[in-house]
């Protein structure tokens, strides 16, 4: 599997749109913004995640940008205790102004991942401070309120530049939280072999979407995973990969995948995998 960032702009700004109610401008509604991170695959072993935030903003059609509030500015997160569906507030309930919003911006100003010995490793954000605009449709009605969940993808936005160093390019996903779809799955625990983990990577149009990690409890014949905040009527492939293993493939329709729902892989069944080839795979 390959990943470009054209790809992945394109999954952000062309694919990601919500279908609002209307709002016609008159009176106020709600506006919350939650922030999760799969579990993700990272190129170092790390116990914590922590990403600073110190703006959020929202640009409504034919007006200006608006700042949110935050919890507290700055605002550190540890993204890695936010996994497996958990949320936690970027934006507490805010009141907006009724009508039509088309743009959010982050502003993201540091990080840093703490291992288990050794100093923290510093996450370097290029130019010391980032602006991550995102063109995200969606509608305030008076009186109502919206949702919004921001998929915070550390699988992608943790770069490795060499001699230890990395950059952090937030890549972020971003939908209506009660229509993002979930993909379930689980692995037989024969598939992992003498290792302790896999790695399940999704992929939108030929380009990865995410990629998480799932690891082997001890005694247990299967092993069930699950991809979160996934774009609902959209089309995905999905790999799980144990290292001296071939991989199993399975393509999810988008007609399967519906607002809200959970697409459930090779049938219910625990996929196996094999050093001669993957076992139980759908064809």
């Amino acid at each position: 599997m390959k990943t470009t960032w054209a790809g992945l702009f394109l999954v952000l700004v062309a694919s990601i749109l919500i279908g609002g109610c209307g709002g016609d401008g008159d009176g106020s509604g709600t506006l919350t913004i939650g922030i999760a991170d799969a579990k993700p695959s990272l190129p170092v072993d790390a116990l914590h995640v922590y990403v600073t935030f110190d703006e959020v903003r929202v640009h409504k059609a034919g007006g200006s940008w608006e700042s949110l509030p935050l919890p507290e500015t700055p605002y550190t997160i540890d993204l890695l205790q936010f996994s497996d569906g958990a949320t936690t507030h970027l934006v507490p309930p805010v009141e907006l102004e009724a009508g039509k919003y088309t743009q959010i911006r982050f502003g993201v100003t540091e990080g840093r991942i703490e291992v288990a010995s050794g100093p923290d490793i510093p996450l370097t954000v290029p130019s010391g401070f980032l602006k991550t605009d995102k063109d995200f449709d969606f509608d305030v009605e008076g009186g109502g309120a919206v949702d919004l969940t921001v998929h915070f993808d550390l699988s992608q936005s943790i770069v490795a530049q060499g001699n230890g160093q990395y950059h952090l390019k937030p890549v972020l996903h971003l939908q209506e939280t009660q229509a993002a779809a979930k993909i379930q799955g689980s692995i037989a625990a024969s598939s992992f072999g003498g290792l302790a983990e896999a790695v399940v990577t999704v992929e939108f149009q030929s380009e990865q979407y995410t990629r998480v990690v799932v690891e082997k409890p001890e005694l247990t014949d299967r092993v069930p995973f699950t991809i979160f905040w996934l774009v609902p009527n959209q089309a995905y492939s999905v790999e799980v990969e144990v290292e001296g293993f071939a991989p199993y493939e399975e393509d999810v329709e988008a007609s399967d995948l519906g607002s809200g729902q959970t697409f459930i892989l090779n049938g219910g069944e625990p996929i196996t995998l094999s050093p001669w080839g993957a076992e139980g795979q759908m064809t």
